[in-house]
C-alpha cells in the first residue's frame, strides 16, 4: 500500500475525486498508476497528483471548518521510485 493509498482510504476518497480537482491536467489511469506504486511515476505527474491531493484536501477543510495538513512530494512519493520527464 502506498502512502497516497492510504491517505485517500483514510479520507473514504475515490480517485476521481482527485481528477475532479484537475480535471483537465489530471486523469483516472494517472492516479490508478500511482495508487498502485508498483512502476515509478513521473515528476509531472506526481506534481499533478499532490496539486491535486492538497487541493481536494482544502476544498473539504473548508465545508468541515477544521485546519488540513498540506503535503510536500517527498512525503507521497519516495525519492527512489521517481524518474524524470
Amino acid at each position: 500500500m502506498t502512502k497516497l493509498d492510504e491517505i485517500l482510504q483514510s479520507l473514504n476518497a475515490s480517485n476521481h475525486d482527485l481528477v475532479e480537482m484537475l480535471p483537465e491536467n489530471l486523469n483516472h489511469k494517472m492516479v490508478q498508476k500511482a495508487r498502485l506504486g508498483k512502476k515509478p511515476v513521473p515528476k509531472h505527474t506526481q506534481d499533478l497528483i499532490l496539486q491535486a491531493l492538497n487541493k481536494y484536501l482544502l476544498q473539504n477543510s473548508v465545508t468541515e471548518d477544521k485546519k488540513v495538513k498540506q503535503y510536500k512530494r517527498v512525503e507521497i512519493f519516495p525519492q527512489d521510485d521517481t524518474i524524470s520527464d
